[in-house]
């Protein structure tokens, strides 16, 4: 009987010193990848919507201003009247009474936008940091608690055979015999949940990096 292998024969780098620099480089990897889920895009794009507004609200003055010209009746009716009045024409620029102290408060409305964007996303890279490193802190656990239960079944294994060996040449009592198989079906019970944890730990990790996780340690492992 075979028993499902861990990835890495060798065992992980969980609570090892071994490759430290390497375990690095791989965790750097893993939040590089991770920072390129739409949740991150939607961050930075926030912050380019609050520097818009940012760029808007200091254009706005330009919206505010209204020219007029005024003409008097010799511009318009040169030949009614023989006295000419001067000037001419004027030109006039108004901007509305409360412009000004309306305009600072919407510059420092769209300044405060762009400050809740930036915080937004550093508050969504810790948060994405934390959950992919914490993933792959998971999947070393689990990876060596399913080589751990492997060897445990697997002696669990070896003793039932022997039993069943010793039954048939009549060396031991059926009870003997007996009491084995729940003890090796406990641990394959075991290995089977551990196998899942295991699986289940890489699917997560995979939800958020877009890639294999077996094929970014082979990478590494090269």
């Amino acid at each position: 009987m075979s028993f499902a292998q861990t990835p890495n024969s060798k065992g992980s780098t969980f609570l090892s010193g071994k490759d430290t620099a390497v375990l690095m480089d791989i965790r750097e990897k893993l939040v590089q990848l991770a920072l390129q889920n739409p949740g991150f895009e939607i961050a930075d794009r926030k912050i380019n919507i609050a520097s818009y507004q940012v760029s808007k609200a200091k254009g706005d003055w330009l919206t505010a201003i209204s020219g007029n010209i005024n003409l008097n009746e010799i511009t318009i009716n040169p030949s009614g009247n023989n006295q000419i009045f001067y000037p001419l024409w004027n030109v006039g620029v108004t901007l509305p009474l409360n412009y000004f102290s309306q305009n600072r408060y919407i510059n420092k409305i769209a300044k405060e936008n762009l400050y809740i964007a930036n915080a937004e996303k550093n508050e969504k890279y810790r948060m994405i940091r934390t959950k992919i490193l914490t993933k792959y802190e998971d999947f070393l656990m689990y990876r060596d608690m399913l080589e751990l239960q492997n060897r445990a079944t697997q002696d669990a294994y070896l003793v039932y055979k022997q039993k069943e060996s010793d039954f048939k040449d009549d060396t031991i009592t059926f009870d003997e015999y007996n009491k084995a198989f729940p003890v090796y079906k406990e641990q394959q019970d075991k290995r089977l949940k551990a196998q899942r944890d295991f699986n289940v730990s890489k699917l997560e990790i995979e939800e958020l990096i877009g890639i294999s996780i077996d094929e970014l340690l082979q990478q590494y492992q090269k």
